[in-house]
């Protein structure tokens, strides 16, 4: 698989699972008229993903974990990279999955209720790859 289809099936993966994940855990929560969490909600939501990590979004790309810093849900992700297939390129990811926190309708709900979230990429013998957080404030309209 070449650098650039890597790149498309991680992106495509990872913002699917991060709706999957969401639809799924964060449903209760979503009613229009409560758009509150409380701290201990949201340690429970992160227990409800963490029980089903580590999740394998495809050949290359792990779920591993997920914490909670303050009110920054924070995804660990393991990539299994050969680096001798280039660098991999994460502006395209980044600027996907800020669209899917700030407009989907599972997603949004991080940046609605105040939750940050960042994404932690590192390799499978934990060397850091890339990281980058999203707030709500750096959503149009926020």
């Amino acid at each position: 698989m070449d650098k650039a289809t890597k790149m498309v099936a991680i992106f495509l993966v990872t913002v699917g699972s991060l709706s999957l994940i969401s639809n799924s855990v964060w449903k209760p929560f979503m009613k229009k008229e409560s758009l509150k969490i409380s701290d201990a909600q949201l340690q429970d939501v992160v227990n409800q993903i963490n029980e089903m990590a580590p999740i394998f979004l495809d050949d290359i790309t792990k779920l591993n974990r997920v914490q909670l810093e303050g009110r920054t849900i924070v995804y660990e992700y393991i990539l299994d990279h050969d680096e001798s297939e280039g660098i991999l390129a994460f502006d395209p990811l980044e600027e996907a999955q800020l669209n899917e926190y700030c407009n989907s309708n599972e997603n949004s709900y991080f940046s609605k209720v105040g939750v940050a979230v960042t994404s932690n990429y590192v390799t499978s013998d934990g060397e850091k790859l890339h990281s980058f957080t999203m707030q709500p404030s750096d959503c149009v309209g926020s």
